[in-house]
């Protein structure tokens, strides 16, 4: 085990591909099996119909950014949201010279629960509800 050791240590190093000179077509240790692109008068109809569906699949997959996309739904959603909520609350229209504000309507409405629980109408039956139970005698 040692003299292994100690003959690696005295050898010389080997020199890596990528100290050498940068990768290329002539120096590349890595063949391609094919020539891209290939020469379509060669081919056949159906072969090239082929490539042309490799091809457009290949550039749609490299086009795709899910997060870009994301994130444009989400920046048109906010805005869409942030512009209702202003026309609601915080708008202030004016039609045939008459002032109209959204949100007052909406808190004549939401103030008491749509009118259940309005203060003029607290202590009124519902017609649809049964009679009341009798007052209890102690």
């Amino acid at each position: 085990m040692l003299p292994t050791a100690f003959r690696r240590m005295a050898a010389a190093p080997k020199q890596s591909l990528l100290r050498g000179a940068p990768l290329s077509v002539v120096n590349n240790p890595y063949k391609a099996r094919k020539v891209w692109p290939p020469n379509f008068k060669d081919l056949t109809h159906q072969q090239q119909l082929r490539f042309e569906k490799k091809y457009k699949r290949r550039i749609q997959l490299a086009s795709r950014a899910p997060r870009w996309v994301k994130g444009v739904k989400f920046a048109q959603l906010a805005t869409i949201v942030a512009a209702l909520i202003w026309i609601l609350f915080f708008s202030e229209f004016e039609w045939w010279g008459q002032k109209y504000k959204p949100a007052e309507e909406i808190r004549k409405k939401t103030n008491y629960l749509f009118g259940t629980v309005d203060p003029e109408k607290r202590y009124e039956r519902r017609k649809d509800a049964p009679p009341p139970p009798p007052p209890k005698e102690e």
